[in-house]
C-alpha cells in the first residue's frame, strides 16, 4: 500500500472509529503496531516494556478518541508516535537511572528487524546501538522515524511540530552526532 492509499485508508478507518466501530480501530492498530513496537523497542531496550507501551499508547489514543467530539487534527501516526514518545519520557523520569544497557535479547532482535540488511553482523549492530543511545534523543527519534521506519520529513515535522527544515537540520546533525560516536568506540 502507498502512503497516499495508506492516508487515504487512515482517514476512512478514523471516520469508522468516530462512529464507534472497534473493528476500524483494530485495522489501526494492525496497519501501525509493528512500526510504533520497533520505535519504543529501540528507545526502552526491553521487549516487555516495549509490548506494555505500545498498547498504552494504542489506550489512550482510544480513550481520546471515544471522548465526545474529539477529532485528530495531524495524522493517526504522528498522534500515534507523539503518545508513545510522552509515555517513554515518563518512563525515563519515573525510572531511577536512565542507562540503557545492552543484552541479548536486543541484539536478536535488532538483527532481526529490517534493518539488518543495512547491519551486516551484531557486533555493528551492538556499536550503532551503543551510539545512538549516547546521542540527544531528540536526534534519537529522527534517525529512527526517517531510516528505520522510513517516514517522510512531512510526516516527521507533523509529528514533532516543527518545520520541514528544522527536521532537515536534526537529520544531519543526528547523522553527524552518530558518526562521531561510531568513531570514538572504534
Amino acid at each position: 500500500m502507498g502512503k497516499i492509499e495508506t492516508i487515504d485508508k487512515e482517514q476512512e478507518l478514523l471516520q469508522q472509529v468516530a462512529s464507534g466501530d472497534k473493528e476500524a480501530f483494530g485495522q489501526l492498530y494492525d496497519i501501525y503496531a509493528p512500526k510504533l513496537f520497533r520505535f519504543i523497542r529501540l528507545k526502552v531496550n526491553s521487549e516487555v516494556l516495549a509490548e506494555d507501551l505500545s498498547s498504552e499508547s494504542f489506550l489512550r489514543i482510544w480513550e481520546y478518541l471515544k471522548e465526545e467530539e474529539k477529532e485528530i487534527e495531524e495524522s493517526f501516526q504522528a498522534l500515534l508516535y507523539k503518545t508513545a514518545r510522552n509515555l517513554i519520557i515518563d518512563y525515563y523520569k519515573r525510572k531511577s537511572t536512565q542507562e540503557i544497557l545492552m543484552d541479548d535479547d536486543f541484539k536478536e532482535f535488532l538483527s532481526q528487524e529490517p534493518a539488518k540488511d543495512e547491519i551486516s553482523s551484531k557486533e555493528i549492530a551492538d556499536q550503532i546501538h551503543k551510539a545512538l543511545i549516547n546521542i540527544k534523543e531528540e536526534y534519537q527519534d529522527v534517525l529512527i522515524w526517517y531510516y528505520v521506519d522510513g517516514l517522510s520529513v512531512v510526516e516527521i515535522a507533523k509529528m514533532m511540530s516543527k518545520s520541514q527544515g528544522a527536521i532537515r537540520v536534526l537529520i544531519h546533525r543526528g547523522l553527524k552526532s552518530l558518526k562521531e560516536h561510531l568513531s570514538d568506540e572504534a
